[in-house]
């Protein structure tokens, strides 16, 4: 008899679906822990999956921008890079932490969202792909106007934010937390069943948020075995985020 396993319930969901699933996989905060994304990133190359990494641009050393560049020309298109704020500093004097918050002007935000694009160019030598992620997940119509004023053409928060239906921006919703308090702290069967409800739910691409610097050993090796199911079952379908924009 087969053990249970912990992905059952994602397996089954999968098995119901009557159309495939879209599914994305966002990792922040790169720039900080970097030993740590390159274990994370190990983990996601060897199974030819694609992962788009947020970046810090603030954040970005010369060294680790060297190491990025090399693993991104490996990579083949399956890593691919985008803009995380400016240096992912909270700007809120009060209330939930923010760096393009209520608090900050339009011309404010367009500035710092423009310096880190320059920033990333630089240091990665290659013009930005049109993806933006707030740090915090958190923004303000004033964010999405000056994103589309400098040519962004996407736009990923937390699946719980309301959407901010400009036209010229795409929005890619994560709903998936995996280091967060509904994410992997539920016990692993616990998150099989969560990502299995977010799978039969799915009208829209489902989008899984890592975070790098909190991830362990232990995580590592369930993450390996999601992706090992998602990459074999004909149900699901795993593209990085740009691919995606045209479905949002």
């Amino acid at each position: 008899m087969r053990k249970e396993s912990w992905l059952d319930p994602v397996r089954a969901s999968l098995d119901r679906r009557t159309a495939s699933v879209d599914l994305f996989v966002r990792d922040d905060d790169a720039g900080w822990e970097n030993d740590r994304l390159f274990c994370l990133l190990d983990v996601v190359q060897s199974r030819e999956m694609p992962i788009d990494l947020a970046a810090i641009p603030a954040a970005l050393t010369p060294p680790f921008a060297a190491d990025l560049r090399r693993t991104l020309a490996a990579s083949n298109g399956l890593v691919s890079v985008h803009q995380h704020g400016l240096a992912h500093a909270n700007h809120e004097p009060d209330g939930r932490k923010s760096e393009f918050g209520p608090s900050r002007s339009t011309a404010d935000q367009r500035d710092d969202i423009a310096t880190g694009r320059r920033i990333l160019e630089d240091m990665l030598g290659a013009k930005g792909n049109g993806v933006f992620t707030p740090p915090w997940n958190r923004c303000t119509a004033e964010t999405a106007a000056a994103l589309v004023d400098l040519g962004f053409a996407v736009l990923s928060r937390d699946r719980t934010a309301p959407a901010l239906g400009v036209a010229a921006l795409g929005e890619l919703t994560v709903g998936l937390d995996w280091t967060g308090r509904r994410g992997l702290a539920l016990g692993a069967i616990g998150w099989g069943q969560s990502i299995a409800r977010a799978v039969a739910q799915a009208s829209a691409p489902v989008g899984l948020m890592l975070h790098h610097a909190v991830m362990t050993q232990a995580d590592h090796q369930l993450l390996g075995e999601l992706l090992d199911l998602l990459a074999a079952h004909p149900a699901a379908r795993v593209r990085p985020m740009l691919e995606w924009r045209g479905d949002a």
